[in-house]
């Protein structure tokens, strides 16, 4: 099986001020460091960018797609990408995650083969929602729901295939908790208690 994954590198960051891609994580930024954790995992990498470019200095292994519709938010980035990879869906994820684990990943792409979208439903807001796997046949919904500006998880979810996956699963599957692999680096407290996590506790998956 061929794997494909999606970084989401854009959006406008206006909470925190500058691009997460580029904030420092470790010793390299903190789009190196996803991407260092999760290709090892992968057979294509792309990256969604706001415009060409944008990380082409990094010099990473992995083909970057510009946003087709500016300040279309997260849905916008996964339609723009899903009209340019090459394999028939792709793993997405925020660049904002850096704690999630790859395996994770690989167990949603392993079960997505039927679905249009296989992701899991989180009831705390503070925690990541777009991260799944997203078919091409997603291609459709996707670009209505821009169309009549209808962004939002409910909407998307209800007009595709979904398969929802218990996060439960993931206590079996991994040895960092859920609350922990799908906090979003949000603004300035929350990367810095990211930074100071990974120094504390090393969270190496």
């Amino acid at each position: 099986m061929t794997r494909t994954l999606v970084i989401l590198c854009g959006g406008d960051s206006s909470r925190m001020g500058t691009k997460k891609a580029l904030l420092p994580f470790e010793d390299k930024t903190m789009v190196e460091y996803i991407y260092d954790k999760f290709s090892p995992y992968f057979d294509k990498v792309y990256l969604s960018v706001n415009e060409r470019g944008d990380l082409a200095h990094l010099g990473l292994d992995a083909q970057e797609i510009p946003d087709i519709s500016r300040n279309a938010g997260p849905y916008g980035a996964i339609l723009s990408s899903l009209t340019m990879i090459s394999g028939d869906r792709a793993f997405f994820m925020s660049v904002d995650t850096p704690f999630m684990d790859p395996r994770i990943a690989v167990y949603l792409y392993d079960q997505s083969y039927n679905y249009d979208i296989t992701t899991y439903k989180f009831s705390n807001d503070n925690l990541d929602t777009i991260c799944g796997v997203y078919n091409k046949r997603c291609i459709g919904p996707l670009f209505k729901s821009h169309f009549f500006k209808k962004f939002s998880p409910e909407y998307i979810l209800e007009k595709c295939y979904t398969q929802v996956i218990d996060p439960a699963i993931i206590n079996d599957l991994s040895t960092v908790s859920v609350d922990q692999q799908f906090y979003k680096v949000n603004d300035r407290n929350s990367y810095y208690y990211a930074v100071f996590s990974i120094l504390k506790h090393n969270f190496v998956c």
